[in-house]
């Protein structure tokens, strides 16, 4: 049966790995095949959902959407990054820190991307990977800064430990936060390129448009139809039926159906329209006149997206968003082939031409991280916000204190804001955390089977072979490494989820005190710098900022090699064995 349990997890870090399979799908079929062989009761993996650390993290996440109303987060975006490079960065991290503390890292970022990339005395390239690593850093202040802190707490309580304090990881917090800015200031002083928006970078955009049957221009040579020098457009190239061709040779003569691939700035598409018989958006049977092509905003791709692992030809976006995709960008990225064929990841930037009714959609939150041009919510009133920041802070002090359970406190907070209206019942279906919810809820379950199968017990085996010779921290060590690991390749909360039993397991065959191994699976399973697809925030800059991978490896690598070093060193002495 371990065997099985082995095979299983394979799959679905497999699985996690390729993202082509949506987490919730991973997560739920792998907790399926537990239950329907037997090895959890169905009723035990139903009643995960209702652990309280749980139900705590989906009303922070209710709760958040009042606080993104108010001017706490896109408000201390105003005077950042005055001064020099090393100034302006650590204003930067005490701002994002501070607001990541108390409220999503996601929607910080997403409050803030906009502001950042638009100052003036920085390029985005500069400054957007050190606004995901100030989040990241600020998640590690409190234990609602980050939903993994919330589902290891959620963990500790389901095998007996207990609930963690609220400001347990703040002092170590705190020195590692100094730590990154410093790191990341002279780092990014170094290494984070200036890559301006300009010349043959064109912004990575990938516009495509089809040649229709009837159109002119088929017969005619790329050269001959104009299509060589469009400026701010370069035909990079065209593909027919199965065929990819690449480059494209000016005397290349076009025909129906073909489908021409461009790189450039998608504020010059409209050049296209003086070309006859070029359809624009795919699926759309009169792109000269449509009326979307006036109206561009710029969305990302969120992890729940029902987008993800899709192309576009597969989706009907008309129907579902009053939108049509004009352009898609993947950081630095040279996509190929057309759009309607380009399966879309987590962290892709679309182009969309959008209709009046774009955004009363019900689905666009759920979706995407950030959509540039459209004001899809208004902001509360000066009064109403101060009303809900201080309901908020008044919650978190009675629970600091011990007056109140932060899950009860939370139960009256969020009955406020829907009697006041700040938020309402509607808007609370909609932005529901209902894949999140299953996701945490199946990882519980899956905990659980790798406890009881025996499965933590091997692989903490097999660690305590590498490590043992430096005994108990040689332990902890492992169970930090194991966790950065999972956490560069799949993704924050799916590593605090597997590795927690192993950690569990580790401290009992030391007979050591759990806790400084919750917390270096708390540090490590948020240490994502390496990687721009282990972290939410790192994939909303990746394509914001232009990058390339190699920019986070620049990085991210010597980065996480400081961390891990003084994280490593200083978990013994804040949390003894």
């Amino acid at each position: 049966m371990e065997f099985i349990v082995f095979a299983t997890l394979a799959l679905l870090i497999g699985a996690l790995v390729s993202g082509r399979v949506r987490p919730v799908l991973a997560f739920t079929g792998a907790l399926g095949v537990f239950v329907a062989l037997g090895l959890i009761e169905l009723e035990s993996a139903l009643a995960n959902v209702i652990n309280p650390s749980l139900v705590t993290l989906v009303l922070l996440i209710l709760i958040s959407l009042a606080l993104q109303k108010t001017p706490f987060v896109s408000g201390l975006g105003d005077r950042l990054l005055r001064g020099s490079y090393g100034r302006g960065v650590c204003q930067l991290f005490g701002v994002v820190c501070s607001a990541s503390a108390v409220v999503n890292n996601t929607a910080v970022v997403a409050s803030l991307i906009s502001t950042v990339s638009r100052n003036r005395q920085f390029v985005a390239s500069r400054v957007l990977l050190p606004l995901s690593y100030a989040s990241i850093f600020g998640g590690g202040l409190t234990l609602i800064g980050s939903s993994t802190n919330m589902i290891v707490n959620s963990l500790a309580i389901q095998e007996g430990y207990g609930a963690l304090g609220f400001f347990i990881i703040t002092p170590l917090g705190l020195v590692m936060a100094g730590v990154g800015c410093l790191i990341t200031v002279l780092l990014g002083y170094r290494f984070l390129p200036e890559r301006k928006m300009a010349a043959r970078d064109l912004q990575n955009y990938f516009v495509d448009a089809r040649i229709t049957d009837d159109s002119p221009l088929v017969g005619k040579s790329i050269l001959d139809n104009g299509l060589r020098h469009l400026g701010r457009l370069f035909l990079v190239e065209v593909v027919r039926n199965s065929e990819l061709i690449s480059p494209v040779a000016p005397g290349e003569r076009l025909l129906a159906g073909d489908v021409l691939v461009f790189s450039g700035d998608v504020s010059a598409v409209p050049l296209l329209k003086k070309f006859p018989g070029l359809q624009l958006f795919h699926g759309s049977h009169d792109s000269d006149s449509d009326p979307l092509l006036s109206n561009l905003a710029e969305a990302y791709i969120s992890h729940q997206s029902v987008l993800v692992g899709k192309t576009v030809r597969e989706i009907n976006f008309r129907t579902q968003f009053d939108a049509a995709v004009v352009a898609i960008r993947r950081g630095s990225e040279r996509l190929k082939g057309s759009l309607g064929n380009i399966i879309l990841r987590t962290g892709d930037s679309l182009v969309l031409a959008v209709g009046e009714d774009f955004s009363q959609h019900t689905n666009l939150e759920r979706n995407f991280y950030l959509i540039n041009g459209i004001e899809v919510e208004h902001a509360l009133s000066p009064t109403h916000s101060v009303l809900v920041l201080a309901g908020f802070l008044i919650t978190l002090g009675l629970s600091v204190s011990g007056v109140l359970p932060l899950m009860e406190g939370l139960v009256f907070l969020l009955g406020g804001l829907i009697v006041t209206k700040v938020l309402t019942l509607e808007e609370i279906r909609r932005r529901f955390p209902f894949e999140m919810l299953a996701i945490v809820a199946a990882t519980l379950g899956i905990a659980q089977v790798i406890i009881s199968t025996g499965v933590a017990g091997s692989i903490a085996s097999a660690i305590n072979a590498v490590f043992s010779q430096w005994g108990v921290y040689g332990a902890l060590i492992g169970v930090y490494l194991l966790a950065l690991l999972f956490t560069e390749i799949i993704n924050n909360n799916a590593a605090a989820a597997l590795v927690f039993p192993i950690a569990m397991e580790m401290a009992s065959r030391w007979e050591a005190e759990p806790l400084p191994f919750i917390i270096a699976l708390i540090f490590g399973a948020s240490a994502s710098f390496i990687s721009p697809f282990g972290y939410q925030t790192n994939l909303m800059v990746y394509s914001a900022g232009n990058y390339r991978v190699q920019d986070f490896v620049r990085v991210g690598l010597p980065l996480s090699v400081v961390y891990s070093v003084v994280v490593l060193t200083l978990i013994p002495l804040f949390f003894p064995f």
